[in-house]
This record gives structure tokens, C-alpha cells and sequence, in this order.
């Protein structure tokens, strides 16, 4: 029997939802892609030499980029992708591959953002893994809000490199009350995480996420009460 290989893919740009309760802001943005299209996409971005980590945290007028990757011998460097509609994407910058790389390799990238850009656009990032040959593969996508609130710097999503569970990073300005859930279509809840967090950048792992079935889910972070992020999953 062939093995099914069930990938998460965040659809941002088709459904995501991003709004603040305290500016009363709700920002929807949208394209003409179908679920066809971003099912074929999906297929295409694995990136070679095992990605661990992907993860971003809002500085002034800048987001810090981070990665972790686990035997990338082929790979000559890394380029930094960014898009605002989670469709076009430019090259905003490039990293070596660490001379003195061992089994784990630690990569960071700034990328500095107008405050306009950062307080009234969701921010997609990817990875470009370009080899020595010139093959190149992609990341999966890394979705990134910023938040200009009393508890909240930033908050993004990506799905797990190596076992596809969503992973949530929650950026905070003072220790706070995280609530993380993940609804199907009928509106049934089908995970929920509470946390009391600290003040600092937190990754939280949805154990579990990679196996459910296929279809559209939603995921919500929710920040003290008042913060919070919706997202369309879907899951192939």
C-alpha cells in the first residue's frame, strides 16, 4: 500500500483573518488563487538538509529571522524571500552557509521593515536553499504579524519542518494569558493550548495537528482576552 503523506498548508493569503481588539483593526487580505493551485504549491516546498526551526521576532523596524538546519552539506547559501500578498515574492537578502557547520547549524537574518510596512501588512517569509549545483528548494511559509499593544510584540505561524504539527511563536511584552485553539468547519473545537507565558519570544508546538484529517481548519491565538489571530489551515 502506498504511503499518504498529509502536509498542513497555511492559506494566508486566500483566508487570513488578523485583527486587534483594542485598535479595532480587521485587515482581510485575498487573492484569485484556488485550492488546486495551492495544493500543487505545497508539494514543491520541502527544503533539503532537513530544516528544524523557522521562527521570527519584531525588533524596531525590523524582524529577526532565525533557522536551524540539521546536515545541509550540499547547500551554498540561503536567500531570504518576503511577500506581502503571500504570492509574489522578492529577495531580501542572502546567507552563507556556516564554514564550520557541524550535524546542527544555527542561521539569523535582519530584515528591516518600514513601521507602515510592518503595522498594516501580514509579512510572508520563506527560505531558498540554494546548492552548490545551483539546485534550489524551498521552506515552508513563515507568516508574521506585527502588534503594537501593551502585551503583544508579534505573533507567526508556520507548519513544523520535520513533522508538519503547526508551530506558533508568540512574541510578548509582559507575562500573559495564551489561549491557542484549532476549530474543524463544522465549528468543532479539536485542540485548545492555555498557557500562562512569559515575557519573551514563546514557540509553542501543536502536538498532534499533523494527523488530522484531511479539510479546513482554524486556527486561533488569543492574547489576554484582546489580542488575537485567525487563520485558515488546510489540511491535504
Amino acid at each position: 500500500m502506498k504511503s499518504i503523506v498529509r502536509n498542513f498548508l497555511l492559506i494566508p493569503a486566500l483566508v487570513l483573518t488578523i485583527s486587534g481588539a483594542k485598535a479595532g483593526k480587521h485587515v482581510t487580505t485575498s487573492t484569485g488563487l484556488d485550492t488546486a493551485s495551492l495544493n500543487n504549491t505545497a508539494s514543491s516546498i520541502i527544503l533539503r538538509g532537513s530544516l528544524v526551526n523557522f521562527g521570527a521576532a519584531y525588533g524596531r523596524n525590523f524582524f529577526d529571522l532565525n533557522w536551524n538546519t540539521i546536515a545541509a552539506q550540499n547547500c551554498d547559501h540561503f536567500e531570504v524571500e518576503r511577500s506581502l500578498d503571500g504570492v509574489h515574492y522578492e529577495k531580501v537578502g542572502e546567507v552563507r552557509k556556516n564554514s564550520d557547520a557541524t550535524s546542527e547549524e544555527n542561521y539569523a537574518f535582519r530584515d528591516n521593515v518600514k513601521p507602515a510596512i510592518a503595522r498594516n501588512n501580514d509579512l510572508y517569509y520563506r527560505l531558498k536553499q540554494v546548492d552548490a549545483n545551483g539546485d534550489f528548494s524551498y521552506s515552508k511559509v513563515l507568516i508574521a504579524r506585527m502588534y503594537n499593544t501593551r502585551a503583544l510584540a508579534s505573533l507567526s505561524v508556520t507548519p513544523d519542518p520535520v513533522v508538519n504539527d503547526i508551530l506558533v511563536n508568540v512574541q510578548l511584552k509582559t507575562r500573559s494569558y495564551v489561549v491557542i485553539k484549532v476549530t474543524d468547519e463544522s465549528g468543532k473545537e479539536v485542540l485548545r493550548k492555555s498557557i500562562q507565558a512569559n515575557e519573551e519570544l514563546n514557540t509553542y508546538k501543536l502536538d498532534g495537528t499533523h494527523e488530522l484529517h484531511a479539510g479546513m481548519y482554524s486556527l486561533e491565538v488569543i492574547v489576554n482576552s484582546n489580542e488575537r489571530l485567525q487563520m485558515k489551515l488546510l489540511k491535504s
